[in-house]
């Protein structure tokens, strides 16, 4: 369960590893009006993330009946959660739909950056 902890902590400091790099570059380049809506979608994956680490680590103690029915009720619910986002982010105009949707992306784009560094360790042997 230590592990897993850790993991979850790392995971997060990624997303806002992300996050920063992201929204700085954006203010550089002049985009600095997609930086809200970005946010916006950024929070929304790591409460996903968040959400789904919950579920988890809660179903690991259940029998596995259910553990799925909670695992699918879950899903019902992260994804209730992201469509209220993303309804929220075209009624609010301050935020910029398309930065919301790319935010709401980052914890996929961390995950797969997390597999190629694990390949790639594997790869060229590298510990």
């Amino acid at each position: 369960m230590q592990e897993y902890i850790i993991q979850i902590r790392r995971t997060l400091l990624q997303i806002l590893a992300w996050g920063f790099f992201i929204s700085v570059g954006a203010y550089f380049t002049g985009s600095a009006w997609r930086i809200p809506g970005f946010i916006i979608g950024l929070f929304t994956s790591g409460v996903y993330f968040l959400l789904m680490c919950y579920r988890v680590s809660k179903s690991a103690d259940m029998p596995i009946h259910k553990a799925l029915l909670y695992m699918r009720v879950g899903w019902i619910l992260r994804l209730s959660f992201i469509v209220i986002m993303l309804f929220m982010s075209l009624k609010i105009p301050v935020l910029d739909f398309w930065s919301a949707v790319f935010g709401l992306f980052t914890l996929q784009i961390v995950m797969f950056l997390n597999g190629v560094v694990i390949v790639g360790k594997s790869f060229f042997h590298i510990i």
